[in-house]
């Protein structure tokens, strides 16, 4: 009888994890970060890959942020919103590794 008890609970543990692993996955991949300037007039999303997928400017960024530095603050946020993404996941995936 313990048996079977112990096979159900390891069952049940088999389908929580795969649950588990089915919702990470799909929020990694619709996952989206937005960084912002200081002034927050400059906001960059990225998706789970890095890639840019939005740049919001605020009526006031032309005076705030000149064309020739826009470009590196858009790249800047750009990486920083992908550094924090990533660093968001692999805490996920550690939280979701399997005990060995």
């Amino acid at each position: 009888m313990s048996d079977i008890r112990g096979a159900e609970a390891l069952l049940a543990e088999v389908e929580r994890r795969e649950a588990a692993l089915a919702a990470l996955d799909e929020e990694f991949r619709s996952a989206r970060v937005t960084a912002r300037s200081n002034d927050r007039l400059v906001a960059v999303t990225v998706d789970v890959r890095g890639h840019v997928v939005g740049v919001d400017l605020a009526p006031g960024t032309p005076r705030a942020h000149p064309p020739e530095r826009l470009g590196a603050l858009i790249a800047e946020l750009a990486g920083r919103a992908a550094d924090s993404l990533e660093e968001h996941y692999r805490s996920r995936a550690e939280l979701a590794a399997v005990p060995r």
